[in-house]
């Protein structure tokens, strides 16, 4: 964040400093102590906050003060200047002066707060102010992952994964891919309405170029083998429909990638490396050996599938899904929801979800394959981000 500060008074000048210190204490602001300097500043620089006296000395030659609230209205509320749009405080001990010119600059959006220095009265108005302007903090990419166990996969796959901190009520890791900065966020609960909100939430408020998914899914038997990662090309919601005496009724509404994203991902995934280097520094342990092989053997491609609200471990409600769309390869709860978020959002980033296979969707579920399912997933997405999906 940056703050231009006018004041002469060192004092006062040092409480100012010791709140924004303790707001962010990476915070350098600069400072000025004659208003000529200010004039200066304003409109050579862009500033997220400008923080002004109103009774300083105007040149540097000259140490009387003198009230410069019109001549601050004048120099910084001119259209010409650079922080035309940019916050003003003004931080005054001189309750006549703060009464005298409150309309005036009231009507220019600058605030006027009363500095007493016998009491810490105006600290809180003047925290609150500060903590408002700071800027929206921007990303490249956003990794959305249903579950922890997900995106603690990152940090497994050896990169290099930040401790978890919230972000207006959004979980967030902070992971870096080549120069790209981006984050992995986490909903509360796994599942379409949650992924469809956070994903929703996440695209408005931090305004990727890309977002994407990466985590677990069930494939469908014969077209699909455990830890295989399917790109779902075209994505729709298995369980929206109509419940009859005749049995349930879909209503497919699909969501398929972009051609030009569905084009480069096929390009990245068919580059003769990709897949040895997702198989690099991946050890299974006895139980994570897919049935019959003695071998990490998997497979990443494109491919119809679909999401619901709930998980699937029963042969009639597989069925039912598998009738749906004839080339379907992999179901699980989110992706729908991530791409029509994206789809719909003003913002149209690019969009993908890369899950590995850990079940069929049957009765037979278990979790032995979800460590190296997710860890595979994982770096699928963040080799797919390396070699350039988001530069589209």
């Amino acid at each position: 964040m940056k703050i231009l500060i006018l004041e002469d008074s060192p004092t006062k000048l040092n409480k100012l400093l010791e709140v924004i210190a303790e707001i962010d204490e990476t915070i350098e602001p600069k400072l000025c102590k004659v208003f000529h300097d200010l004039v200066t500043e304003v409109n050579r620089d862009t500033y997220d906050l400008v923080i002004a006296d109103l009774k300083v000395p105007l040149y540097g030659d000259n140490n009387e003060e003198v009230d410069v609230s019109d001549r601050l209205l004048d120099c910084i509320r001119d259209t010409d200047c650079q922080n035309f749009k940019t916050p003003v405080i003004a931080v005054t001990k001189y309750d006549n002066l703060a009464e005298d010119n409150f309309r005036a600059l009231n009507r220019c959006d600058i605030n006027v707060i009363t500095y007493d220095s016998t009491n810490d009265n105006w600290k809180q108005p003047f925290r609150s102010k500060i903590q408002s302007c700071f800027p929206k903090k921007l990303y490249d990419f956003i990794i959305v992952c249903a579950l922890e166990k997900e995106a603690d996969a990152y940090h497994e796959a050896g990169y290099n994964l930040g401790k978890r901190f919230i972000s207006d009520g959004i979980t967030c890791r902070r992971i870096d891919i080549n120069s790209q900065e981006g984050l992995i966020i986490t909903p509360p609960r796994m599942g379409l309405v949650n992924s469809a909100i956070l994903s929703a939430r996440a695209i408005d408020l931090f305004k990727p170029k890309l977002i994407c998914m990466s985590g677990i899914c069930a494939g469908i038997e014969g077209k699909a083998n455990i830890y295989d990662v399917i790109i779902p090309e075209i994505c729709h919601q298995h369980d929206a429909g109509k419940w009859t005496n005749d049995g349930f009724i879909p209503e497919l509404y699909d969501v398929p990638l972009v051609h030009v994203t569905q084009i480069t991902i096929d390009k990245i995934i068919k580059e003769g490396d990709f897949i040895s280097t997702l198989k690099e520094n991946i050890t299974l342990r006895r139980n994570e050996f897919p049935p019959d092989s003695d071998l990490l053997n998997f497979e990443v491609y494109l491919a119809p599938a679909s999401s619901g609200s709930a998980v699937v471990a029963d042969n009639d409600i597989l069925e039912n899904i598998k009738v749906q769309h004839r080339k379907k390869t992999a179901f699980e709860m989110e992706s729908y929801a991530l791409y029509e978020a994206a789809r719909q959002s003003l913002e149209s980033p690019i969009f993908f979800s890369a899950k590995a296979v850990v079940d069929n969707g049957n009765s037979h579920k278990g979790d032995e394959y979800h460590r190296v399912a997710a860890i595979l997933s994982a770096k699928t997405i963040y080799e797919i981000i390396s070699r350039g999906i988001a530069e589209l």
